[in-house]
């Protein structure tokens, strides 16, 4: 496992890079994920509570600035957030599909309207991200023994944003129903 580099004048955000490492520290009262890139350079970090309802993370450049927060829905059918950025505009809203026959699926909206659709194997956390049929990113989780590490991909043309908001979201609901 690579230990993240501090943050330096010239340390790249992390919506500049297609690779990012999203590390979660296992034991910690507090929802906590470290990014970086491949080569261990910070990027920024992500900060939530388990206490906190309904749910609510905030996302930090290397600079401590804030990028984005997520907010999660108390009163819903299905599990929602909702994705905006610093100044409190949405980038879009990620729901859980309700039933499905085998598995778990996700969609994010903009403006009402499905944008992206996630799949795979949510229980395993390798799962992929599509935009009209297109994969635009892949999550894949590396079991580590200190903290899980997420591996993001962006392999097409998506605000990064929006893939980092997903992937801890759907850890969120992933992880609250096994506790």
């Amino acid at each position: 496992m690579v230990e993240p580099t501090p943050p330096g004048p010239n340390s790249p955000s992390p919506f500049s890079s297609k690779d990012i490492v999203m590390n979660k520290k296992l034991l910690s009262l507090r929802e906590h994920y470290d990014l970086q890139d491949r080569q261990g350079n910070y990027l920024g970090e992500a900060d939530g509570n388990f206490f906190q309802l309904p749910a609510k993370f905030t996302v930090f450049d290397r600079n401590h600035s804030e990028v984005m927060h997520l907010e999660g829905k108390i009163l819903s059918l299905r599990k929602q957030f909702s994705i905006k950025d610093s100044s409190g505009n949405e980038l879009g809203v990620i729901r859980k599909k309700l039933m499905r026959l085998f598995g778990s699926e996700y969609w994010l909206e903009r403006n009402g309207v499905e944008f992206m659709r996630i799949y795979g194997n949510f229980t395993e956390h390798d799962y992929q991200m599509a935009v009209n049929q297109a994969e635009v990113a892949r999550v894949h989780k590396t079991w580590v023994s200190i903290r899980d590490q997420f591996n993001i991909s962006i392999t097409g043309n998506i605000d990064p944003r929006i893939v980092i908001g997903s992937a801890i979201v759907i850890e969120e609901v992933t992880e609250k129903r096994h506790r």
